[in-house]
């Protein structure tokens, strides 16, 4: 496998997970009269040493990819960093950690005692940070207490290392000049906009500005000796419009962007 069977791969995995994605790109390209670039993905991990940003980096890094900024979310109790490719073709990369020390002993030995559960040759494989859920399924009891503290931590827990958002690149769009015309555009198709921090996050003078559609509840079978399904939000997708060539990302603006898979 390659980057770019990864990165098909990645696509296919979060299509499957979230189908309602794929409607928003097939209307994005209705309206754009081709096909519309990504500007990044990002992908939800924990500092733990055998799972942390620089572990589900590595293929990247293998590939080419270098780091270019850390970022903290001091709020969210988040660390996280970019990476780019010297092809233009391939997309950003945004990695995120959760800071487990930052959280009580109790969610910390929830998150080990998954970690704990995954192989070594499974960390080893290429795609690792496509793997989804390496570990037994959590139950919904154990949902609703991670999600307590963190929403990122029960996210993961029941999704696992997979694109938590893929991010269409207004800046490449004809049809669309701003993100207000893409935000009217999708609510004018029934998606709903995170509003956290207003519907656009970033300036123009910050060089970067972001919105997205609130993540789509799924069905997660928890584990449970009954078939008890629940609604839980998923993946969202995101929309950035870049301005005076900058190439990163505002921590301020990213830490709004994080509510996009919190229904509170």
């Amino acid at each position: 496998m390659n980057i770019r069977e990864l990165f098909d791969d990645m696509w296919a995995l979060y299509v499957r997970i979230n189908p309602s994605v794929n409607k928003v790109k097939k209307l994005m390209e209705q309206h754009e009269g081709g096909p519309v670039k990504n500007d990044h993905i990002a992908i939800r991990t924990f500092n733990h040493p055998r799972v942390n940003r620089e572990v589900l980096a590595k293929s990247f890094l293998d590939s080419g990819y270098k780091p270019v900024e850390d970022l903290k979310f001091e709020k969210k109790k988040l660390d996280a960093t970019y990476y780019l490719h010297n092809d233009d073709d391939l997309t950003r990369v945004f990695i995120s950690e959760l800071k487990l020390e930052e959280f009580s002993p109790e969610l910390q030995e929830t998150i080990n005692q998954l970690i704990n559960q995954i192989p070594n040759k499974a960390i080893e494989q290429f795609d690792f940070c496509n793997s989804g859920t390496p570990w037994n399924p959590i139950t919904k009891e154990t949902y609703d207490f991670l999600k307590e503290e963190s929403e990122y931590a029960a996210w993961v827990a029941t999704f696992g290392f997979i694109v938590n958002h893929f991010t269409i690149s207004v800046t490449d769009c004809n049809s669309f000049k701003n993100l207000e015309q893409v935000n009217a555009f999708l609510k004018e198709n029934g998606y709903r906009i995170n509003d956290s921090g207003g519907e656009i996050k970033g300036s123009v003078e910050q060089g970067l500005e972001q919105s997205s559609i609130l993540a789509e509840d799924i069905i997660v079978e928890f584990d449970s000796l009954e078939y008890e399904p629940h609604d839980i939000p998923g993946c969202y997708y995101e929309f950035a419009l870049r301005h005076n060539g900058f190439d990163g990302f505002i921590a301020g603006s990213a830490d709004k962007i994080f509510e996009s898979t919190d229904n509170k």
